[in-house]
């Protein structure tokens, strides 16, 4: 296992991290006895890098990743993310620290090293099932921000992050802050606009080269959909596409599994499945310090583990990709 460090955090991570998402069930509704398989499986081929959250399962994620870390007397880094829901918006102070608070109970833990705000950031506050926040709700007096400073004067965390969903210009708004230490970032295959130009007209989310925005501002970068909801692997009818929304507008498991079937020309000359081409080309841009990975069982860990300090793509493969992404996947003029 190769290592990468945080950010401006000094927190040295895991190429490859473990997530402990919905997408992958098994820190949600695997068996312990699966879980506990996994989990030591993973630290014994060196990741030390796990990030889950309370919208996993509500709750269940973290109170199975706390019990089986103590279980094994483990101490990695560890990254949780809280989701606020629209009372917050009475004292987004108090009700951040709440949650960060319950979130720590669940794992079982006085201090997590990264705590992250789950909702997405958008140019207005956006109501119902997803929640948004506006960068002044994350970065103005009484906000988000002021919460996590809070806790971690009182010593119950190490650093900030946020999910890089929502309104690009939103979201660039609160890297261009400086506050935050980590973003994570949505960037893979299918739609690369987190690190790679795209054309106007692109059908996916333009990302703007967020990767590229944060880490100028000294923020770690956490890669995720690395797999697109599962349609960049070699069974993608097994488990992907479980969300009824896709994560990013313009991602539709449908329409991913289109792309996808555009790339099969990755598998060959050393890359043995489209998910290690995946990987594989996420951890070639410097700036990624993790690429997150939900696993669902051990021989998931083996085939992602085997990807660092395997090297890229090969010029030739990334030459056809750009050729891919400025037509859009063939339906653009080049």
């Amino acid at each position: 296992m190769q290592y990468r460090i945080l950010g401006r955090t000094g927190l040295k991570v895991s190429e490859i991290g473990f997530g402990c998402g919905n997408n992958a069930v098994l820190m949600v509704r695997a068996t312990h006895e699966k879980q506990l398989e996994a989990v030591r499986r993973a630290l014994e081929l060196g990741i030390n890098y796990f990030d889950t959250a309370f919208a996993y399962g509500l709750g269940k994620s973290e109170e199975n990743l706390g019990n089986i870390l103590k279980e094994l007397g483990a101490s990695p880094v560890v990254s949780t993310k809280i989701r606020l829901e629209p009372e917050a918006a009475a004292n987004f102070e108090s009700a951040t620290m709440r949650a960060v608070e319950e979130g720590l109970k669940r794992l079982q833990r006085r201090y997590v090293d990264l705590i992250q705000l789950h909702n997405r950031v958008t140019v207005e506050r956006g109501p119902g099932k997803r929640f948004s926040l506006t960068p002044g709700d994350v970065l103005g007096p009484g906000g988000v921000l002021e919460g996590f400073k809070e806790l971690r004067s009182q010593g119950q965390v190490g650093y900030f992050g946020f999910s890089g969903l929502g309104d690009p210009k939103a979201l660039h708004e609160v890297i261009d802050s400086g506050e935050f230490h980590s973003v994570q970032a949505y960037y893979n295959l299918l739609n690369p606009s987190g690190g790679q130009p795209v054309p106007q007209g692109f059908s996916a989310l333009d990302y703007g080269r967020l990767v590229d925005r944060a880490a100028a501002k000294g923020m770690g970068i956490a890669v995720i959909r690395v797999l697109a909801a599962g349609a960049l692997t070699a069974t993608p009818e097994a488990g992907g596409g479980s969300s009824p929304e896709p994560l990013s507008p313009g991602s539709d498991y449908a329409l991913d599994l289109e792309r996808a079937a555009k790339v099969k020309f990755l598998i060959g000359g050393g890359m043995e499945s489209l998910t290690q081409a995946a990987i594989r080309f996420a951890l070639m841009k410097p700036e990624v310090s993790t690429v997150l990975v939900g696993f669902s069982n051990t021989a998931h860990i083996d085939e992602a583990v085997v990807c660092s300090g395997a090297g890229g793509l090969s010029e030739e493969a990334m030459a056809r990709l750009r050729r891919l992404w400025d037509t859009d996947f063939g339906t653009l003029n080049p």
